[in-house]
């Protein structure tokens, strides 16, 4: 069985020397402390026997966590949601993360274990906790979800939390968007690009349990607040597509008298986009809409959407696999208990410089009408 440790214990690294402090007094990367202190190939012999000194003389010791991978692999769990669903718009650059980090894990002895779930309560229960040894995942506020994961931090398994903050659940640390920053900044963009000087906003306002969803609105309205703008928030809770929220979006822009629209998650960007385009709104009534993908991108290129927020949920699962292998391998705790991943405006003229991501595989690519 694999060892567990306390948070206590974890905790207590931060103060010990560790690899990042040697590589700083060097001025070579952690890698390549890793290499020399580990007898691995990849640094010059020169270069060994430097880092080998500087650590004898800052008197670094490897953590028990570390010493613990010459003798067995750790496993870091990385539970998301499941593919080939609408979850698909966001949570894939979650997963294609973990695969891409999965070289870089090996290089330190451990092992990604990725899992899917349709329940994430259940699949957190259902896990053996024996074999893991952290915990990447999902901060839902759903119910029994925030039990599921204090239950896995109770076992001694550090847990790492996405997209949304659970405090009460023990996990170590949560790496999210700043909504509230994300939200004025929304604010900011319509408030430039509406054409008309009164009426109202409409909001696709995702569920009004999530964080993630009402953080945003609620930036959205603190902004208007601060500038003393009177444009009432109309604002639509779904989170899913579907003709049901289509008829309702639809109604609203002929029956209100709307001048700017916004959503809080990719989903709801398609539904919106999707409405302002069968109406013959698109470019009159500018959209401020969530999420870097293939749909959402095809809507921006053809001018439905104005600008797209991207929350960059790569780069969210990414940082929490690179701070979980600081944690397993050299008992480096998370500085803050929540870190916050800088979202990103992304214009029609600003395409090409992510021609490298994958929404440009042709096949991927969905029909513009999701519905019909």
């Amino acid at each position: 069985m694999l060892k567990r440790f306390s948070k206590e214990e974890i905790m207590a690294g931060k103060a010990k020397v560790t690899i990042k402090d040697v590589a700083k007094e060097a001025g070579v990367s952690q890698s390549s402390v890793h290499l020399a202190l580990s007898g691995k190939a990849g640094v010059s012999e020169s270069t060994r026997q430097r880092i080998l000194e500087i650590a004898r003389r800052m008197n670094y010791t490897p953590s028990p966590l570390a010493a613990n991978l010459k003798r067995e692999t750790l496993t870091i769990a990385v539970v998301l949601p499941e593919k080939n669903t609408n979850s698909r718009f966001y949570y894939d650059f979650m997963r294609d993360a973990a695969v891409d980090y999965g070289p870089v894990a090996q290089g330190y002895n451990l092992n990604l274990l990725l899992l899917e779930f349709s329940d994430l309560a259940k699949t957190l229960a259902q896990l053996d906790l024996g074999a893991i040894s952290g915990l990447i995942t999902m901060g839902y506020p759903e119910d029994g979800c925030t039990e599921a994961i204090s239950q896995v931090s109770k076992a001694g398994v550090p847990v790492i939390l996405l997209d949304n903050d659970l405090p009460e659940s023990g996990r170590i640390c949560c790496i999210k968007s700043n909504n509230d920053l994300l939200g004025k900044l929304t604010g900011e963009l319509l408030m430039d690009m509406i054409r008309w000087p009164s009426g109202e906003v409409l909001v696709c306002a995702g569920f009004k349990g999530y964080p993630n969803h009402y953080e945003i609105v609620d930036g959205l309205a603190a902004f208007l607040k601060e500038q003393k703008v009177q444009m009432p928030l109309v604002r639509e809770y779904f989170h899913d597509i579907g003709e049901e929220p289509l008829t309702k979006l639809k109604q609203q822009l002929l029956e209100r008298p709307i001048v700017g629209c916004c959503t809080v998650n990719s989903r709801a960007t398609l539904v919106m986009a999707q409405a302002l385009d069968e109406l013959g709104m698109a470019k009159r009534i500018p959209l401020i809409g969530s999420g870097l993908y293939s749909e959402s991108v095809r809507y921006l290129e053809r001018g439905v959407v104005t600008a797209l927020i991207n929350k960059r949920p790569y780069e969210q699962c990414y940082q929490a696999l690179q701070m979980m292998t600081d944690l397993l391998v050299r008992s480096e705790a998370p500085e803050q208990p929540e870190l916050h991943v800088g979202g990103e405006v992304v214009f029609r003229s600003m395409l090409e410089q992510y021609e490298r991501i994958s929404f440009r595989k042709m096949e991927r690519m969905a029909p513009l009408s999701l519905f019909r």
